[in-house]
């Protein structure tokens, strides 16, 4: 087998688990594995070379693996430097996206 065609299927493979994995976080069906997702995705993403986009990477807090929806983070604009702040109520990390 071709080193390229091992590649792609290793990559469909990957982005297949990857949406299991999403759609596992979406609809909350055991809350307390939420972190065991997380940590899953972001293996799958390491191994396999697989950027996420900026609304996947938005689901959860990269400190401390919680899901992040209305209830755990608070978004906040500071005009002061021009950014969107996302902040987890459960750790305090804050991820800053520039805006113009």
């Amino acid at each position: 087998m071709n080193n390229r065609i091992k590649k792609q299927i290793q990559k469909e493979f990957a982005n297949k688990n990857l949406k299991i994995y999403f759609n596992l976080l979406e609809t909350r069906f055991k809350p307390e594995y939420d972190s065991l997702y997380i940590k899953e995705i972001l293996k799958f993403t390491r191994n396999f070379n697989i950027r996420l986009n900026r609304e996947d990477k938005l689901k959860f807090c990269n400190k401390c693996f919680t899901y992040l929806n209305s209830k755990t983070k608070e978004i906040r604009l500071n005009s002061e430097n021009k950014c969107v702040e996302h902040i987890c109520k459960n750790c305090g990390n804050t991820r800053r996206f520039k805006y113009k």
